[in-house]
């Protein structure tokens, strides 16, 4: 059953990772792309509208980014069930999480509002922040509805429907982000910040109701049972109790990182630019992070599901190739080139060089650091350890916001020097996630030799 193209999955080759990686880069490419573009198109009608758009789009991911996590682990469940052959529980178990997308408003809404509310109100940003800020959480629910559909495909090794959906759904949001945002002579009002809110719906709509239809099909329900809608409460609280512990890693972490964002706001000026500058790349760049993570994870759970634990390690061979290659490559444009980097993102910003430098080899450190640790927590999310990514949530404080207030508040550091502050955070981070990989990884193999040397001593 397993395709041909992804006949290696489950061996952990380089050229498995290669092959389910670049699908996936392709479509969180195109995921984040329209996104970075629309931030670009608002930054050239004011400063006011570019911190407006980062700082509503870091704080509409405290409830997105859990919610999308909870949902993500849909790629674990299809990646053991379709690594033990049991395709009969995928559309099931898919469908749960589709339920939890649209039951996941009762708290998005009001979390979402209140935390709108005390961020903008008060500020020179609110009269603009706010229905920008409160349009994206009210559509929340669209992010883990897209994300579980995904992982239907995803979780079996297979990405071209995927593919196909993305990159539909975000040429409508580029276009229509435009149209929108900078109005089209009498025919379409110029709508600047709701204009690429609009522009958003559309394209995560559409790619929700493509994926949905395809997911919805006879072939899809004969193999998979796709249209067993029901809600099961047991296999509800099965599929998303794992990821509830995830999902309050990610807002821990968001919260610590939204209260660190606070910091540079109540500075302003040249604080708040250089989070904002950064903030921008750093809104683009996890694309990679994203698309490593997803292949990783793929590769990790068929591994698990098939009981093939020997591959393990060359994965991880194999994951480090690849992160090594794309942080090199990442350090073209924000090491090696930053300044002319810098006048085709922002023409309009005036900045001095060195501030420049700075801020861009932070955001590449940052960023190295910040990749390479989805590696081990790739191993994590496949092993189902959300215990440890709930204790990660706490300690993201101590190593998050407390190290940043302390450097911020009492060592008084550069407004040019946040971002390579912040990438002491995101190397701990790595460390501990790095450890707890290692460990988990002996455990099982030890566990497994022990099972081996107990059926070989009964024969």
């Amino acid at each position: 059953m397993q395709s041909a193209k992804y006949g290696d999955v489950q061996t952990g080759k380089l050229r498995a990772l290669v092959f389910l990686f670049f699908p996936i880069l392709l479509i969180s490419f195109s995921t984040y792309m329209p996104l970075f573009m629309e931030k670009l198109f608002l930054g050239r009608i004011s400063e006011q509208a570019i911190e407006i758009a980062v700082n509503a789009a870091y704080l509409s991911h405290i409830v997105q980014i859990p919610c999308i996590a909870l949902a993500m682990m849909a790629q674990v469940y299809v990646g053991r069930w379709f690594g033990a052959q049991d395709y009969k529980a995928i559309g099931p178990g898919i469908w749960q999480l589709i339920w939890f997308s649209f039951l996941s408003t009762l708290i998005t809404l009001p979390v979402g509002w209140f935390s709108g509310n005390s961020y903008f109100q008060g500020t020179p940003l609110e009269a603009e922040g706010l229905p920008y800020c409160h349009f994206l959480i009210a559509i929340n629910f669209l992010y883990p509805l897209g994300a579980a559909l995904s992982c239907f495909y995803l979780g079996q090794g297979k990405a071209r429907t995927v593919v196909i959906a993305t990159i539909g759904a975000q040429l409508i949001k580029l276009v229509f982000a435009y149209l929108l945002i900078f109005g089209y002579g009498s025919w379409i009002p110029r709508l600047e910040l709701m204009g690429g809110a609009i522009s958003t719906l559309m394209a995560q709509g559409s790619f929700c109701l493509f994926l949905f239809w395809k997911f919805f099909s006879s072939k899809n329900n004969k193999l998979f049972h796709s249209r067993a809608w029901y809600f099961h409460p047991k296999l509800f609280w099965e599929c998303v109790r794992p990821g509830l512990l995830r999902a309050v890693n990610r807002i821990s972490s968001l919260t610590a990182w939204m209260l660190t964002a606070a910091l540079l706001k109540a500075k302003g000026g040249d604080y708040l630019l250089s989070f904002s500058i950064g903030g921008i790349l750093f809104l683009f760049l996890p694309f990679l992070g994203d698309a490593i993570c997803q292949a990783q994870t793929t590769i990790v759970s068929q591994i698990l599901g098939s009981k093939s634990y020997s591959f393990l390690n060359k994965a991880l061979r194999s994951g480090c190739v690849l992160v090594a290659i794309i942080i090199a490559l990442a350090s073209i444009p924000l090491v090696v080139f930053p300044v002319t980097t810098f006048e085709l993102l922002f023409p309009t910003i005036p900045l001095a060089l060195s501030s420049i430098k700075s801020i861009f080899f932070g955001v590449w450190l940052s960023f190295a650091f910040f990749v390479f640790g989805f590696l081990p927590i790739s191993y994590i999310l496949a092993f189902k350890d959300m215990k440890f990514s709930l204790l990660m949530g706490g300690v993201c404080w101590v190593t998050g916001y407390l190290f940043m207030y302390v450097a911020i508040e009492k060592m008084q550091m550069g407004a040019d020097q946040f971002w390579i502050f912040l990438s002491v955070s995101h190397a701990s981070s790595l460390a501990f996630y790095w450890l707890r990989m290692r460990w988990l990884q002996s455990r099982l193999l030890a566990s497994d030799a022990l099972v081996a040397a107990k059926s070989s001593l009964s024969l």
